[in-house]
């Protein structure tokens, strides 16, 4: 739950959660690398150094949910939660995650980053909006935040990362038992064909509001 006081672009992030989120379903995972799919967008995660050390693919507990009913004030600005109750947890390493079609408004959902008196830190290869942060199911920490860094010793939220994304790269530095994460999009990038289908549609559209003009001006 974000609290009233607010930077500019916790509003602008919050704003932005209204979107109908498409979240990721995990569908393999191992120390060296995580798989899923976000609807038709596949979502792969590798290590390059360190390695995967929990994750839910199928079932499990529902962090998400109160009582697997109501969202955790964590996450309760976002227009959706994950249908699932998936996650993977990255432990102090480097992680690469690619996704097979640029995705805009791609979401991070965090659970449990660090925990008492051991200040997790996960830094980014690009920037980051907080879009939400408060009590989760293991309790009510802060995030802190410099720069594409993110760390915490206990919370949970939901990050937003700007323009489209095909790829992001994590660094985890002082990881605890276990930090999790999943990813969700709100929209994908428009094929180039779809481009040109849109831009054809708007000027027929132009050109039909030109004419009914012209045509009222005559009678």
């Amino acid at each position: 739950m974000l609290k009233k006081t607010i930077t500019l672009g916790l509003l602008l992030g919050a704003g932005a959660a209204q979107a109908a989120i498409t979240w990721t379903d995990w569908t393999s995972a191992s120390a060296s690398g995580v798989a899923g799919t976000m609807g038709t967008v596949a979502v792969n995660g590798t290590t390059n150094s360190g390695g995967f050390h929990n994750w839910q693919t199928s079932g499990g507990f529902d962090y998400w949910r109160q009582g697997g009913i109501t969202p955790w004030p964590a996450y309760d600005a976002l227009a959706n939660l994950p249908a699932n109750n998936d996650f993977v947890a990255p432990d102090t390493g480097s992680y690469t995650f690619t996704f097979s079609t640029p995705v805009i408004g791609l979401t991070m959902a965090i659970i449990s980053l660090g925990r008492t008196n051991v200040q997790t830190e996960w830094t980014f290869d690009q920037p980051f909006t907080l879009v939400d942060v408060g009590r989760g199911f293991w309790g009510n920490g802060v995030f802190t935040i410099a720069g594409n860094t993110i760390g915490a010793g206990e919370a949970h939220g939901v990050i937003r990362f700007a323009g489209p994304v095909s790829s992001l790269r994590l660094r985890s530095v002082n990881g605890e038992f276990w930090s999790g994460l999943t990813f969700g999009y709100e929209s994908v990038v428009p094929e180039p064909g779809t481009w040109a289908l849109l831009i054809m549609g708007f000027g027929l559209v132009g050109a039909a509001a030109r004419r009914r003009r012209r045509a009222s001006v005559v009678a």
